[in-house]
């Protein structure tokens, strides 16, 4: 029987806290945030040095990796951001302008400013943003299954799951 080995990068990147993680075969063995290379205290820029740190560790090169995954996802919460907007309107325009620039221009192109980052064209996975907590505290731990509750002060949509 041949045994089939998986890698993956998992990225945080653009809000606070960057990040970066490689799994292999479930294992975490491999994770970094850049704050600890910058030295600025929850740095939100794209995490080069920590993923750079992780290909490293596991001796690999970026396009040896099976699966890059993001943290979150960008369609689902611009859902959200448009719909918020619409329920509160007009208030918050001035807001609703400045963001949607940004995401106009951005944000909605997430798969295309991964790969400009890496420097290679890589299909990019992008995971719900509590599903991401979630796998951060499983994949450390010592239990093949498990329950785990998330609450944060946002996700895509969700605050809880």
């Amino acid at each position: 029987m041949v045994k089939i080995s998986i890698t993956i990068l998992g990225i945080s990147a653009y809000y606070h806290d960057s990040a970066a993680a490689i799994i292999e075969n479930g294992k975490i063995i491999a994770a970094a945030q850049e704050e600890r290379f910058t030295r600025k205290k929850g740095d939100s820029s794209f995490p080069h040095n920590a993923i750079n740190f992780c290909l490293n560790m596991v001796n690999k090169k970026i396009k040896e990796i099976d699966y890059i995954v993001f943290y979150e996802d960008s369609f689902i919460k611009f859902e959200r951001l448009l719909m918020s907007y619409h329920i509160m309107a007009p208030k918050g325009i001035l807001s609703y302008l400045k963001s949607m620039s940004k995401w106009i221009s951005s944000d909605l192109w997430m798969e295309s400013k991964i790969n400009k980052e890496i420097g290679i064209k890589k299909k990019i996975i992008f995971c719900e943003h509590h599903i991401s907590h979630a796998a951060s505290a499983f994949y450390p731990s010592p239990y093949e299954n498990s329950a785990i509750l998330t609450i944060d002060g946002v996700g895509e949509w969700a605050t809880t799951t």
